[in-house]
C-alpha cells in the first residue's frame, strides 16, 4: 500500500553533451553551480553589494498578524501584496496595512485556496485550488472568475504575461502522460507530454509549487523542481532548453523522488542533493537559491559573461529582532525586475519585515 507525504516547499533533459548547444535561435547554456557547494561564498554586507536596500516592517495590529511562512510576495508600483495563511494582505510601500483582498470561503466570489498570482489590468489574479482563476480588484472585491480546463489532473496554474496559462500536472504517479497544458481563458491551446515513466515506490511525495514561471526581456521561462533544465516557452506552445543547472554530485538523480527510503527524512537530505529554486531575473542576471543539508546559497548567473557567483549577504545595522546570523536570501523579484525581495521573521511578536534589494 502506498503512503503519501505532503510537503510544503516550495525528465531531466538539457544540454547534456556540451557546455553550449544550439536550440533554434537560442543557445542552451550550462550553469555550473557544483563548485559553489564546496567552497565558502564571498561575504559582503548587503548595503555594499546592493545599490539600494529597503527594510519594510509590516504593520502589526490585532487583525493583521502574520505567521512565519510567506509563500508569495508581490511588489507592484505602489502596492505590496503578501500571501499568508490563505489570506491576501495589501500594504503600501512603507508597510502600512490597507486591506485584505478577497475572502476565503465557498461562495462564488470567494476562494478556497490562494495559489500562484499574476498582476492584471483589473488587479490581481490567483489560482484557486487549480480549478478557477479569480481576479480581485485593488479595492479587495471580486471581479472575474475563469474556469480552469477540467478533467486534466492539473495541480498548479501559472499565468504568462501574454494571457496564456500553464496547467501543470505533477508526475506523482511516475506515469502521467501529459506534463502541462497551455490554455487561454478556459480553452486548451496545446499540451506537452512527459518523456519518461518511472516506477513509483512505497512512498509517494507531493510538493506544493513544483513549477516556477518567470520572465526576462527575451521571453518567458519555466523551471520544474525535478528537472535541471530551464525551458523557454515559445509562442508555438513548445519548450526549448535554455539553461541547464549543473549541481554535479549534488544533483538529485532522475526519478529520485520515487525512491525515498524513510518517510521521516527530507527527500533532498536523504539523497544528499541540492534543492534548487529560481528566484527570477533582475537587471539581466538570473538569480537562483539552493539548499544543501540545511545551508542556503544565493547564486547569480550573468548570461552574457557566463559567470556564476555565490555570495553571503549579512544585513547592515538595523533595529529589528531577526534571528542572529541570518543573511539576505531573496525569494522573489518585483514585477518590474528592479528589486530582489526577501523577508525575515522577527523573534518578538511583531510582523515580518520585507527586504528589498536593488543591484
Amino acid at each position: 500500500m502506498n503512503k503519501w507525504i505532503l510537503l510544503l516547499c516550495g525528465v531531466l533533459a538539457g544540454c547534456q553533451h556540451s557546455h553550449k548547444q544550439k536550440t533554434g535561435d537560442a543557445v542552451c547554456q550550462t550553469i555550473n553551480i557544483a563548485p559553489v557547494f564546496d567552497r565558502e561564498p564571498t561575504e559582503i554586507k548587503l548595503d555594499e553589494w546592493a545599490e539600494n536596500v529597503r527594510f519594510i516592517p509590516l504593520e502589526t495590529t490585532d487583525s493583521v498578524l502574520l505567521t512565519g511562512y510567506i509563500p508569495q510576495i508581490v511588489y507592484h508600483q505602489d502596492k505590496l501584496v503578501v500571501f499568508n495563511n490563505d489570506k491576501i494582505y495589501l500594504f503600501n510601500p512603507e508597510g502600512k496595512f490597507i486591506r485584505i483582498i478577497g475572502t476565503k470561503g465557498e461562495g462564488p466570489e470567494e476562494y478556497l485556496s490562494a495559489g500562484n498570482s499574476k498582476i492584471t489590468p483589473e488587479g490581481i489574479r490567483i489560482d484557486d485550488s487549480s480549478k478557477w482563476l479569480k481576479t480581485y480588484g485593488w479595492d479587495g472585491k471580486w471581479k472575474q472568475t475563469t474556469t480552469v480546463p477540467s478533467h486534466k489532473n492539473i495541480r498548479e496554474v501559472l499565468s504568462l504575461p501574454d494571457g496564456r496559462n500553464i496547467g501543470y500536472v505533477q508526475n506523482i504517479s511516475g506515469k502521467e502522460p501529459i506534463r502541462m497544458y497551455l490554455f487561454r481563458d478556459s480553452a486548451v491551446l496545446d499540451s506537452i507530454a512527459y518523456t519518461r515513466n518511472f516506477e513509483p515506490g512505497e512512498i509517494t511525495i507531493v510538493f506544493y509549487n513544483e513549477c516556477k514561471v518567470f520572465s526576462t526581456p527575451t521571453g518567458n521561462y519555466v523551471k520544474e523542481m525535478f528537472n535541471d533544465t530551464i525551458f523557454l516557452i515559445t509562442k508555438e506552445n513548445t519548450l526549448i532548453p535554455r539553461w541547464v543547472v549543473d549541481a554535479g554530485k549534488y544533483k538529485l538523480e532522475e526519478g529520485g523522488r520515487y525512491r525515498l527510503q524513510d518517510p521521516r527524512n527530507s527527500l533532498f537530505k536523504e539523497k544528499n542533493a541540492a534543492q534548487i529554486n529560481v528566484v527570477g531575473n533582475s537587471k539581466d542576471k538570473l538569480y537562483l537559491t539552493a539548499n544543501l543539508n540545511g545551508n542556503s546559497y544565493l547564486i547569480s548567473y550573468d548570461d552574457k559573461e557566463g559567470k556564476v557567483e555565490s555570495v553571503k549577504l549579512p544585513y547592515p545595522g538595523h533595529d529589528f529582532d531577526f534571528k542572529e546570523g541570518n543573511t539576505f536570501v531573496p525569494r522573489f523579484t518585483s514585477e518590474d525586475g528592479r528589486y530582489l525581495i526577501g523577508y525575515e521573521v522577527q523573534e518578538n511578536d511583531e510582523n515580518p519585515v520585507i527586504i528589498l534589494a536593488e543591484r
